[in-house]
């Protein structure tokens, strides 16, 4: 019992280990990574070799697979890279399990000496990562160890020879429960390491170890599929396709176990005399055969797999129209270009904005609001990339200025979209699936402050598009005059809670949740107003 409890307690501080490598990296190397999936993906071997060091920095496939679901679903990536990615961190995952299952104990008191070092005495956060990086480096060594010191124990004693023994003659036992653990860890890298150590301690043979990985393999994608299965249907085919990826390894892995079974040669024979040679190896196969027809199987996907909703949308997803790749490096013309885009985005937030009302009395318009967010969230990435690209702007030129007004406006247009799906949108269904209905003076009130909102909205567009001191002067005192009408409207509902109106009192929530985020929304816009005020006021003295 003392043996298991060791072995759970090892398998615990390896899991958190490689979760604190992983966080290290995503903090300190993120967006790095992000723009690196958005913009290297041209070639599959250089995408697939893309996703293995993705996986491999993040001591996770899975996140790699998750990141680039959720680019596909918002068309920034498309299908074929996307899957190659998905390829490419498969092969990651078993180069980073066989290098971590070389006796590296030696090193686990230098890691975590420099990870703590690093991590308390260091002032930027740059080193405080790398110090949670080697720290988590020095735990994972650390618990490699524990692990190879409880498998030992636990072999001397009949427990570990009768679960063995079962486990030997019935090997689609031994695949289902490997993939039930894998899938209940949540990372098929600690599996892995774990049987290494099995086989190296002679706790199980080399031929159990070869059915273990194959269950580790399938039970690796299971993580991916539960928690992307929320994604748009765009997203779900890089998550099925990803099943479909460690299914096919598995076949490969089945077809080289029972070759050996049958009297084939045998990976001692080979020179793979090890379950991490043998994950490798079959991954590398598996790879291989994927990425020569990745066009094939990203056709497979489309048509069989939700075609109605991946081919045949109503709503086809929206991109970048102006923003030119040959006037990056002339800044007048650039900025010229994302002026333009920025009004696109402008014109979305105003549809999803002119929208909300609707939603309120009808909830067929919610889904509809949620596709115009997901546009935005698009144009506005694309926006932010190429504003990031431009070259030749001096710090004290008109272009800079203009370059900080769209990259603002942009911005807060951005958080509007966000303020609307996020939190309108939810007091809708909720508004829906409740059967609530608004007081009749409640409703007039809101229609109201809706209706001067989206007077609001145009005129902060005019700011940003004339950059008028006077309209902007004109902006500021509309936020003012809307700020005392909410104000207004909250003593009005509050009169009405006092008079105990029934639909005042069951709307009250939903009711005050809409009059915040009507006055957020009014703050995000008007925002617009200030630098060209501060810049006015400057020139004048």
């Amino acid at each position: 019992m003392y043996e298991l409890i060791q072995l759970a307690g090892a398998i615990t501080l390896l899991l958190w280990s490689i979760r604190m490598v992983r966080t290290g990296f995503e903090r300190s190397y993120g967006k790095n990574l992000e723009n690196a999936v958005r913009l290297m993906t041209r070639r599959r071997l250089q995408t697939a070799v893309l996703g293995g060091v993705a996986a491999a920095a993040l001591q996770s496939g899975t996140a790699v697979v998750l990141l680039a679901a959720g680019f596909v679903a918002t068309s920034a990536l498309g299908l074929i890279p996307a899957l190659a990615l998905a390829v490419g961190a498969e092969i990651g995952s078993s180069l980073m399990a066989m290098l971590l299952s070389f006796d590296l104990s030696a090193l686990s008191p230098l890691l975590l000496l420099i990870g703590y070092v690093s991590f308390q005495k260091s002032s930027k956060r740059k080193h405080k990562y790398w110090g949670r990086i080697c720290l988590g480096l020095g735990l994972l060594l650390l618990a490699l160890s524990l692990i190879a010191r409880s498998t030992a124990d636990m072999r001397s004693g009949n427990g570990m020879t009768y679960l063995t023994s079962i486990l030997a003659h019935d090997t689609l036992l031994t695949l289902f429960l490997v993939a039930l653990f894998t899938w209940l860890v949540h990372s098929s890298l600690a599996v892995i390491l774990i049987i290494a150590h099995l086989v190296t301690d002679g706790a199980i043979s080399l031929e159990m170890s070869m059915i273990m990985v194959i269950g580790a393999n399938i039970g690796g994608a299971l993580p991916a599929l539960s928690s992307g299965w929320g994604l748009s249907a765009k997203g779900r085919l890089v998550i099925i396709g990803n099943l479909m990826i460690r299914t096919c390894a598995v076949i490969v892995g089945l077809l080289i176990y029972y070759l050996q079974e049958s009297g084939g040669p045998s990976l001692a024979d080979i020179g793979l005399d090890s379950p991490m040679a043998f994950h490798v190896l079959i991954n590398a196969i598996n790879g291989v055969l994927f990425l020569s027809m990745l066009p094939f199987w990203a056709k497979l996907l489309k048509k069989y797999v939700s075609p109605n909703d991946t081919e045949n949308d109503a709503h086809k997803p929206l991109t970048s129209v102006y923003l030119s790749q040959d006037d990056i490096q002339h800044p007048t013309r650039a900025i010229a270009n994302v002026t333009n885009e920025t009004l696109r985005i402008a014109d979305i937030a105003y549809q999803m904005l002119e929208s909300t009302p609707k939603t309120f009395t009808n909830g067929k318009h919610i889904n509809r609001v949620k596709e115009l967010d997901d546009d935005i969230d698009r144009i506005h990435r694309e926006v932010t990339y190429y504003l990031a690209a431009i070259e030749n702007i001096k710090s004290a030129s008109e272009e800079q200025s203009s370059w900080q007004d769209a990259f603002s406006f942009v911005t807060n247009l951005e958080h509007v979209g966000d303020i609307i799906d996020a939190s309108l949108m939810v007091l809708a269904r909720k508004k829906h699936k409740e059967h609530i209905h608004f007081s009749e003076q409640g409703e007039r009130e809101l229609d109201t402050l809706f209706s001067e909102l989206f007077e609001i909205f145009r005129l902060a567009q005019a700011v940003y598009v004339s950059k008028s001191p006077d309209l902007a002067t004109e902006l500021v005192d509309a936020k003012h005059v809307y700020r005392n009408k909410i104000a207004v409207c909250r003593e009005q509902h509050t009169r009405r809670i006092r008079d105990q109106v029934p639909a005042t009192l069951a709307s009250s929530q939903i009711h005050m949740d809409i009059l915040r985020d009507l006055q957020r929304l009014c703050s995000l816009l008007v925002a617009t107003a200030y630098p060209i005020l501060k810049r006015h006021k400057q020139e004048k003295g």
